[in-house]
């Protein structure tokens, strides 16, 4: 007999954005008195999105593998962070069907008794990915497996909704088309005794997601990304912990609702004083940490700007460095004096792996050069950190007035950290992508710096082939500048060696279209350090956004079927 669900080991999967999510719900479990086992790909494989795809098929279906054998061994739960991880679905049938010799229905009753989700924000539409041909080349039994689920559930939605092809369409765990593919965000759904998805819902993925909750009722829910506040705020940011706690006691703590009363203490004098004195003191602990680690004094009055990830593809971190040789020409070139100094943190967050070194080395070598200017310093400095622990990571958070979050809409790069920085005051500037767009339903637009394509956009763009970067950079002289800047010996340590930016950036082909996004993300970043300028508007929108992430606290993740 399975011993009890609530005190069923629990194994946390994660193969791509929901690595990000694993720590939050590894350390909520853990407060619950879970054992938890985390199984994610190694050294940041989850977020390179550049491996062969071959090679990365058999990296999922060997993690799946892996956890489902793990929790079949110890009789504990799965828990998918992402919907790439729900590759362990079908192999948990597989396993069970073939090598312990159990009928379907027994199987499928406990896979969904053993398998619990709770995922991201959709993009424009649930997870597409892996062509039929690719499955049936490097695991032809799961695609079996696969096909005879789809069947099974397609004849279900047949009985709710008789003969109507688009709801059978909506649901169906495979896209037909040119070339038929497997849609993974739909199979954590289908096969676990309950799915969470955070909003928004908006778009084909509502449309989608509203048929599924039909069919399974309250097996799928709405819930926001969980987010563990002790880890983020009263472990990490004490100045601001004892500010809160002389303002609203210390039942702050334990109960998210006392954050209702912290809202209008944003337009109290007195609060936002004390909020700022906070943020001052953990910025000039920052610019003690900075100084050591790269030599880079820095001003603890100046806006800090923080971009914390892995610095790979998704989360162009090119976007942020062409925007750093934008402003630097602005304030020698142009004689732009900005309204407010501004200190950029560029930091490779602990576990990415071995991918992003030529951005990092390219960020350096921006960073040595407007440090060294006279003519900047007063006004831009640039620190660059090449490997962020945990605990500097949460200092950055403490410490920050604007989290980064420029990634691709629909890309899924913006991942928990941006809640964690939220939860601390930090104001967001960033695209609709991950967890941004969630910040943007909980706190307001009007409290965010958005910019750039959104979710539907960016995939209309890449089917419709219409990103022509060089007809960018042709036409606008802003990019044309700054590219050409970014890749001459100004920049560069030697001729040549950032000549694969101008290949990258002009590149039609470019997952990432990050010239289609450089003049919005340079306006706002404008906007964001005038209205730092005005401390009591700047303020105000950072206490909000600290009151309004609440709604991200995890107390517990309930996995009682």
């Amino acid at each position: 007999m399975p011993i009890e669900t609530a005190t069923r080991p629990v194994h946390v999967v994660a193969a791509e954005e929901g690595s990000d999510r694993v720590p939050e719900m590894t350390g909520v479990l853990h407060a619950d008195g879970r054992t938890v086992l985390a199984h994610t790909l190694p050294g940041g494989l989850a977020r390179a999105g550049d491996l062969d795809e071959r090679e990365r098929l058999q990296q999922e279906l060997s993690l799946a593998s892996g956890a489902v054998r793990a929790a079949l061994a110890d009789d504990g739960l799965l828990l998918l962070a992402d919907g790439r991880a729900s590759l362990v679905v079908p192999e948990m049938m597989r396993v069970l069907l073939d090598e312990q010799g159990m009928g379907w229905d027994d199987a499928w009753a406990r896979v969904q008794a053993t398998v619990f989700a709770r995922l991201g924000s959709p993009g424009d539409q649930p997870g597409t990915l892996w062509s039929t041909g690719q499955l049936e080349e490097e695991c032809p039994r799961l695609l079996e497996v696969l096909y005879e689920v789809n069947r099974r559930h397609l004849d279900l939605a047949e009985e709710r909704w008789p003969g109507q092809v688009d709801h059978r369409r909506n649901v169906s765990l495979f896209r037909e088309g040119e070339v038929k593919r497997l849609r993974l965000g739909l199979l954590p759904v289908v096969g676990s005794a309950r799915a969470e998805v955070a909003k928004p819902w908006r778009g084909p993925a509502a449309e989608i997601l509203a048929d599924l909750r039909e069919m399974r009722g309250e097996a799928l829910r709405a819930r926001p990304t969980p987010v563990r506040a002790p880890r983020w705020l009263q472990e990490a940011n004490p100045p601001l912990a004892a500010a809160l706690t002389l303002a609203l006691g210390e039942r702050w703590q334990t109960t998210p609702e006392a954050f209702d009363d912290l809202e209008a203490l944003a337009f109290e004098p007195g609060f936002r004083g004390a909020f700022r004195s906070a943020r001052r003191s953990n910025r000039e602990r920052l610019a003690e940490l900075l100084r050591d680690a790269t030599g880079v004094e820095t001003d603890p009055g100046a806006l800090v700007d923080v971009r914390l990830g892995s610095l790979l593809g998704r989360e162009r971190a090119l976007l942020g460095v062409l925007g750093l040789v934008r402003e630097h020409l602005r304030i020698t070139a142009g004689g732009w004096t900005p309204p407010a100094p501004r200190t950029v943190v560029i930091a490779r967050e602990a576990g990415a792996g071995s991918g992003g070194e030529r951005v990092l080395a390219l960020a350096r070598a921006a960073a040595d050069v407007i440090n060294g200017d006279d003519r900047a310093r007063p006004v831009l400095r640039v620190a660059v950190l090449p490997e962020c622990s945990e605990a500097t990571a949460h200092l950055l958070a403490a410490a920050a007035d604007l989290s980064n979050q420029a990634s691709t809409a629909g890309s899924g790069a913006a991942g928990t950290r941006a809640l964690g920085f939220a939860m601390n005051g930090a104001v967001t500037l960033g695209t609709r992508d991950g967890t941004v767009r969630e910040l943007e339903l909980a706190v307001g637009a009007e409290n965010l710096f958005l910019f750039g394509l959104g979710p539907f956009e960016t995939r209309a763009w890449r089917e419709g082939r219409v990103y022509r970067p060089r007809d960018v950079y042709t036409i606008d002289p802003l990019v044309r500048l700054s590219v050409d800047e970014l890749v001459s010996n100004r920049y560069a340590p030697e001729p040549g060696a950032h000549d694969w930016v101008r290949e990258t950036l002009l590149d039609e082909n470019d997952p990432w279209l990050v010239l289609a996004d450089f003049g919005e993300y340079v306006h706002r970043q404008d906007e964001a350090l005038a209205e730092f300028a005005d401390p009591r508007r700047f303020t105000e929108k950072a206490v909000v956004t600290l009151a309004r992430c609440r709604r991200f606290w995890a107390g517990s993740l309930d996995l009682d079927a």
